[in-house]
Protein backbone atom coordinates (compact mmCIF):
# COMPACT_ATOMS: atom_id res chain seq x y z
CA UNK A 1 0.00 0.00 0.00
CA UNK A 2 1.53 3.50 -0.94
CA UNK A 3 1.51 5.88 1.63
CA UNK A 4 0.05 9.28 0.25
CA UNK A 5 0.39 11.82 2.87
CA UNK A 6 3.33 13.89 2.90
CA UNK A 7 6.04 12.02 4.94
CA UNK A 8 7.97 15.60 4.95
CA UNK A 9 5.02 16.42 7.04
CA UNK A 10 5.26 13.79 9.93
CA UNK A 11 8.89 14.50 9.93
CA UNK A 12 8.56 17.85 10.45
CA UNK A 13 6.09 17.93 13.38
CA UNK A 14 8.16 15.56 14.53
CA UNK A 15 11.05 17.14 14.73
CA UNK A 16 9.88 20.69 15.34
CA UNK A 17 6.60 19.37 18.47
CA UNK A 18 7.98 21.42 20.81
CA UNK A 19 6.77 24.45 18.45
CA UNK A 20 3.35 22.92 18.71
CA UNK A 21 0.45 23.73 21.49
CA UNK A 22 0.54 20.11 23.02
CA UNK A 23 -3.28 19.43 22.10
CA UNK A 24 -2.71 20.16 18.23
CA UNK A 25 0.19 17.78 18.61
CA UNK A 26 -2.36 15.41 20.31
CA UNK A 27 -4.87 15.91 17.77
CA UNK A 28 -1.95 15.07 14.67
CA UNK A 29 -1.03 11.99 16.72
CA UNK A 30 -4.07 10.62 16.45
CA UNK A 31 -5.00 11.79 13.00
CA UNK A 32 -1.72 9.75 11.29
CA UNK A 33 -2.63 7.00 13.58
CA UNK A 34 -6.01 6.65 11.06
CA UNK A 35 -4.40 8.20 8.32
CA UNK A 36 -3.43 4.26 7.06
CA UNK A 37 -6.95 3.05 7.59
CA UNK A 38 -8.43 6.56 5.37
CA UNK A 39 -6.02 5.61 2.95
CA UNK A 40 -7.10 1.86 2.41
CA UNK A 41 -10.99 2.86 2.95
CA UNK A 42 -11.09 5.94 -0.03
CA UNK A 43 -7.48 6.48 -1.53
CA UNK A 44 -6.35 2.62 -2.40
CA UNK A 45 -9.93 1.57 -3.90
CA UNK A 46 -10.16 1.19 -7.32
CA UNK A 47 -10.10 3.95 -9.68
CA UNK A 48 -13.42 3.07 -11.70
CA UNK A 49 -16.24 0.65 -10.23
CA UNK A 50 -19.60 -0.56 -11.58
CA UNK A 51 -23.08 -0.34 -9.78
CA UNK A 52 -26.22 -1.27 -10.56
CA UNK A 53 -28.68 1.45 -10.56
CA UNK A 54 -32.29 0.63 -11.08
CA UNK A 55 -34.22 2.43 -13.47
CA UNK A 56 -37.60 2.13 -11.52
CA UNK A 57 -38.40 1.60 -7.63
CA UNK A 58 -41.86 0.42 -8.58
CA UNK A 59 -41.91 -2.89 -6.69
CA UNK A 60 -44.55 -4.72 -9.28
CA UNK A 61 -42.02 -3.85 -12.18
CA UNK A 62 -38.54 -4.92 -10.12
CA UNK A 63 -40.87 -8.11 -9.50
CA UNK A 64 -41.65 -9.31 -12.73
CA UNK A 65 -38.90 -8.41 -14.40
CA UNK A 66 -36.64 -10.55 -11.79
CA UNK A 67 -39.19 -12.53 -10.90
CA UNK A 68 -38.80 -11.82 -7.01
CA UNK A 69 -41.63 -13.00 -4.74
CA UNK A 70 -40.61 -9.77 -2.58
CA UNK A 71 -39.02 -6.95 -3.89
CA UNK A 72 -38.75 -4.91 -1.27
CA UNK A 73 -35.19 -5.52 0.13
CA UNK A 74 -33.67 -5.61 -3.14
CA UNK A 75 -34.65 -1.86 -3.93
CA UNK A 76 -33.69 -0.95 -0.32
CA UNK A 77 -30.19 -2.51 -1.03
CA UNK A 78 -30.11 -1.15 -4.30
CA UNK A 79 -30.15 2.38 -3.32
CA UNK A 80 -28.80 1.84 -0.17
CA UNK A 81 -25.96 0.70 -2.45
CA UNK A 82 -25.94 3.86 -4.27
CA UNK A 83 -25.94 6.07 -1.54
CA UNK A 84 -23.10 4.28 0.10
CA UNK A 85 -20.44 3.68 -3.13
CA UNK A 86 -21.22 7.45 -4.30
CA UNK A 87 -20.31 9.13 -0.72
CA UNK A 88 -17.40 6.84 -0.78
CA UNK A 89 -15.98 7.89 -4.18
CA UNK A 90 -16.84 11.47 -3.40
CA UNK A 91 -14.50 11.11 -0.61
CA UNK A 92 -11.98 9.18 -2.98
CA UNK A 93 -11.89 12.37 -5.37
CA UNK A 94 -11.61 15.19 -2.19
CA UNK A 95 -9.48 13.00 -0.24
CA UNK A 96 -6.39 12.17 -2.93
CA UNK A 97 -6.50 15.96 -3.74
CA UNK A 98 -6.28 17.18 0.36
CA UNK A 99 -3.16 14.84 0.18
CA UNK A 100 -1.65 16.27 -3.40
CA UNK A 101 -2.06 19.43 -1.71
CA UNK A 102 -0.62 18.88 1.39
CA UNK A 103 2.05 16.86 0.03
CA UNK A 104 2.54 20.32 -2.34
CA UNK A 105 2.71 23.21 0.78
CA UNK A 106 -0.66 24.30 -1.03
CA UNK A 107 -2.20 24.69 2.76
CA UNK A 108 -4.84 26.65 1.61
CA UNK A 109 -6.38 24.09 -0.64
CA UNK A 110 -5.97 21.87 2.10
CA UNK A 111 -7.99 23.56 4.07
CA UNK A 112 -10.65 23.98 1.40
CA UNK A 113 -10.86 20.64 1.07
CA UNK A 114 -10.94 19.53 4.31
CA UNK A 115 -14.20 21.78 4.95
CA UNK A 116 -15.21 19.74 1.60
CA UNK A 117 -14.76 16.63 2.84
CA UNK A 118 -16.26 17.16 6.35
CA UNK A 119 -19.42 18.53 4.41
CA UNK A 120 -19.72 15.67 2.93
CA UNK A 121 -19.24 13.08 5.54
CA UNK A 122 -21.81 15.07 7.71
CA UNK A 123 -24.38 15.80 5.40
CA UNK A 124 -24.39 12.10 4.97
CA UNK A 125 -23.89 10.99 8.14
CA UNK A 126 -27.43 12.89 9.08
CA UNK A 127 -29.19 10.60 6.70
CA UNK A 128 -27.26 7.20 7.47
CA UNK A 129 -27.97 7.54 11.64
CA UNK A 130 -31.86 8.03 10.69
CA UNK A 131 -31.99 5.43 7.94
CA UNK A 132 -29.89 3.14 10.22
CA UNK A 133 -32.39 3.97 13.10
CA UNK A 134 -34.89 3.05 10.85
CA UNK A 135 -33.42 -0.32 10.07
CA UNK A 136 -32.94 -1.64 13.48
CA UNK A 137 -36.77 -0.93 14.55
CA UNK A 138 -37.24 -3.18 11.21
CA UNK A 139 -35.50 -5.69 12.62
CA UNK A 140 -37.28 -5.78 15.91
CA UNK A 141 -40.97 -5.58 13.95
CA UNK A 142 -39.57 -8.98 11.62
CA UNK A 143 -38.57 -10.59 14.72
CA UNK A 144 -41.82 -10.10 16.65
CA UNK A 145 -43.94 -11.03 13.39
CA UNK A 146 -42.01 -14.16 13.51
CA UNK A 147 -42.28 -15.20 16.99
CA UNK A 148 -45.78 -14.47 17.57
CA UNK A 149 -48.63 -16.96 16.86
CA UNK A 150 -51.27 -14.19 16.15
CA UNK A 151 -52.25 -13.74 12.59
CA UNK A 152 -53.22 -10.02 13.64
CA UNK A 153 -50.28 -9.15 15.52
CA UNK A 154 -48.13 -11.15 13.01
CA UNK A 155 -49.78 -8.06 10.02
CA UNK A 156 -48.99 -5.05 12.40
CA UNK A 157 -46.16 -6.14 13.26
CA UNK A 158 -45.18 -6.43 9.02
CA UNK A 159 -47.13 -3.52 8.36
CA UNK A 160 -45.01 -1.75 10.67
CA UNK A 161 -41.86 -3.50 9.20
CA UNK A 162 -43.10 -2.30 5.44
CA UNK A 163 -43.64 1.30 6.71
CA UNK A 164 -40.36 1.37 8.25
CA UNK A 165 -38.90 0.28 5.18
CA UNK A 166 -40.29 3.06 3.25
CA UNK A 167 -39.23 4.92 5.35
CA UNK A 168 -35.45 4.20 4.57
CA UNK A 169 -36.37 4.31 0.80
CA UNK A 170 -37.42 7.45 1.01
CA UNK A 171 -34.41 9.21 3.11
CA UNK A 172 -32.10 7.51 0.77
CA UNK A 173 -34.19 8.96 -2.23
CA UNK A 174 -34.08 12.65 -0.71
CA UNK A 175 -30.50 12.01 -0.45
CA UNK A 176 -29.39 10.75 -3.58
CA UNK A 177 -31.24 13.48 -5.46
CA UNK A 178 -31.40 16.69 -3.33
CA UNK A 179 -30.48 19.99 -4.92
CA UNK A 180 -30.04 23.46 -4.20
CA UNK A 181 -31.19 24.88 -7.89
CA UNK A 182 -34.03 24.32 -10.02
CA UNK A 183 -33.14 21.79 -13.00
CA UNK A 184 -35.91 21.94 -15.48
CA UNK A 185 -35.53 26.01 -15.22
CA UNK A 186 -31.26 25.32 -15.50
CA UNK A 187 -31.84 22.92 -18.41
CA UNK A 188 -33.97 24.99 -20.55
CA UNK A 189 -32.16 28.34 -20.09
CA UNK A 190 -28.98 26.93 -20.92
CA UNK A 191 -29.21 24.08 -23.35
CA UNK A 192 -32.68 24.50 -24.33
CA UNK A 193 -33.50 20.84 -22.87
CA UNK A 194 -36.53 20.48 -21.20
CA UNK A 195 -37.31 17.92 -18.82
CA UNK A 196 -39.99 16.86 -16.45
CA UNK A 197 -39.97 18.82 -13.22
CA UNK A 198 -39.70 16.34 -10.34
CA UNK A 199 -40.72 16.86 -6.60
CA UNK A 200 -38.57 19.85 -4.75
CA UNK A 201 -35.88 18.13 -2.43
CA UNK A 202 -34.93 20.47 0.25
CA UNK A 203 -31.28 19.65 0.81
CA UNK A 204 -29.97 19.24 4.45
CA UNK A 205 -28.61 22.37 5.62
CA UNK A 206 -24.33 21.75 6.77
CA UNK A 207 -25.11 23.40 10.31
CA UNK A 208 -28.06 21.26 10.58
CA UNK A 209 -26.35 17.97 10.03
CA UNK A 210 -23.00 19.14 12.27
CA UNK A 211 -24.92 20.01 15.41
CA UNK A 212 -26.92 16.92 14.75
CA UNK A 213 -23.32 14.92 14.72
CA UNK A 214 -21.97 16.59 17.79
CA UNK A 215 -24.86 15.63 19.83
CA UNK A 216 -24.60 12.45 19.09
CA UNK A 217 -20.37 11.80 18.87
CA UNK A 218 -19.45 13.84 21.30
CA UNK A 219 -16.99 15.91 19.05
CA UNK A 220 -16.38 19.76 18.75
CA UNK A 221 -17.48 19.72 15.43
CA UNK A 222 -19.10 23.13 15.44
CA UNK A 223 -15.85 24.73 16.88
CA UNK A 224 -13.60 22.77 14.46
CA UNK A 225 -15.84 23.96 11.45
CA UNK A 226 -15.92 27.10 12.40
CA UNK A 227 -12.07 27.62 12.46
CA UNK A 228 -12.26 25.62 9.13
CA UNK A 229 -14.38 28.36 7.99
CA UNK A 230 -11.78 31.21 8.95
CA UNK A 231 -9.05 28.98 6.85
CA UNK A 232 -11.36 29.13 3.71
CA UNK A 233 -13.02 32.46 3.67
CA UNK A 234 -11.23 35.23 2.01
CA UNK A 235 -10.24 36.19 6.04
CA UNK A 236 -7.22 36.72 7.86
CA UNK A 237 -7.09 33.32 8.52
CA UNK A 238 -6.79 31.97 4.77
CA UNK A 239 -4.51 34.70 3.88
CA UNK A 240 -2.46 33.65 6.82
CA UNK A 241 -2.17 29.89 5.17
CA UNK A 242 -0.70 31.39 1.76
CA UNK A 243 2.53 33.20 3.94
CA UNK A 244 5.84 31.42 3.60
CA UNK A 245 8.02 33.46 5.30
CA UNK A 246 7.72 37.23 7.25
CA UNK A 247 11.33 38.93 7.61
CA UNK A 248 12.23 42.56 9.27
CA UNK A 249 13.61 44.27 6.47
CA UNK A 250 14.01 47.67 7.93
CA UNK A 251 13.03 49.63 10.96
CA UNK A 252 9.84 49.98 8.82
CA UNK A 253 9.19 47.39 6.84
CA UNK A 254 9.14 43.61 6.89
CA UNK A 255 9.71 41.67 4.31
CA UNK A 256 6.88 38.52 3.12
CA UNK A 257 7.29 35.54 1.28
CA UNK A 258 3.82 34.41 -0.04
CA UNK A 259 3.94 30.74 -1.82
CA UNK A 260 6.37 27.83 -2.25
CA UNK A 261 5.52 26.16 0.89
CA UNK A 262 6.28 23.21 0.25
CA UNK A 263 8.99 21.46 2.60
CA UNK A 264 7.85 24.90 4.75
CA UNK A 265 8.39 23.72 8.27
CA UNK A 266 6.57 26.57 9.51
CA UNK A 267 4.03 26.75 7.01
CA UNK A 268 2.90 22.87 8.29
CA UNK A 269 3.42 24.12 11.88
CA UNK A 270 1.40 26.45 11.49
CA UNK A 271 -1.49 24.68 9.47
CA UNK A 272 -1.39 21.46 12.24
CA UNK A 273 -1.36 23.95 14.72
CA UNK A 274 -4.63 25.06 13.97
CA UNK A 275 -6.39 22.39 11.82
CA UNK A 276 -5.22 19.06 12.75
CA UNK A 277 -8.28 18.73 15.31
CA UNK A 278 -10.76 19.19 12.47
CA UNK A 279 -8.76 17.30 10.02
CA UNK A 280 -9.08 14.47 12.65
CA UNK A 281 -12.28 14.77 13.11
CA UNK A 282 -12.92 14.53 9.00
CA UNK A 283 -11.29 11.18 9.06
CA UNK A 284 -12.78 9.69 12.14
CA UNK A 285 -16.08 10.25 10.80
CA UNK A 286 -15.21 9.53 7.31
CA UNK A 287 -14.09 6.13 8.52
CA UNK A 288 -17.05 5.38 11.26
CA UNK A 289 -19.29 6.25 8.38
CA UNK A 290 -18.15 4.01 5.78
CA UNK A 291 -17.58 1.29 8.24
CA UNK A 292 -21.33 1.50 9.26
CA UNK A 293 -22.19 1.71 5.75
CA UNK A 294 -20.87 -1.64 5.13
CA UNK A 295 -22.19 -3.11 7.75
CA UNK A 296 -26.06 -2.08 6.59
CA UNK A 297 -25.45 -3.03 3.23
CA UNK A 298 -24.73 -6.95 4.41
CA UNK A 299 -27.61 -6.59 6.87
CA UNK A 300 -29.95 -5.62 3.46
CA UNK A 301 -28.15 -8.18 1.55
CA UNK A 302 -29.23 -10.87 3.98
CA UNK A 303 -32.38 -9.83 3.85
CA UNK A 304 -32.33 -10.43 0.59
CA UNK A 305 -30.00 -13.37 0.30
CA UNK A 306 -33.05 -15.86 -0.46
CA UNK A 307 -33.49 -13.68 -3.70
CA UNK A 308 -31.19 -14.58 -6.78
CA UNK A 309 -30.18 -11.23 -8.44
CA UNK A 310 -27.07 -10.10 -9.46
CA UNK A 311 -24.90 -7.12 -7.79
CA UNK A 312 -21.96 -4.73 -8.49
CA UNK A 313 -19.63 -4.09 -6.25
Amino acid sequence: MTNKFPDWIIKEVNINQIKLNPKSKDFFDKLTEDLPHFEQTFLNIPEIIDIGILKSYDPTTVQSYYGFQSPIEFILLNICETFHFQTTYHLRELGLSLFNALNDGKFYVSALLNRSILEVVCINYYTFRRIENQFKLNLKFLQAAAKTKSKIEQKKMLDKYYAGTYEIFSKLFDANISTSIDWQKYMQDKFKVTITKSEEQKRIHVQTAIQDIEKTSGLRLEEAYSILSEFVHPNLGSKMLIVNTRNANDSLMDSLTLGGNKSNSEAALFYFDHLAESMFYTVTLALSLFDRGQKLIINLDNLSSGHEFKTFH
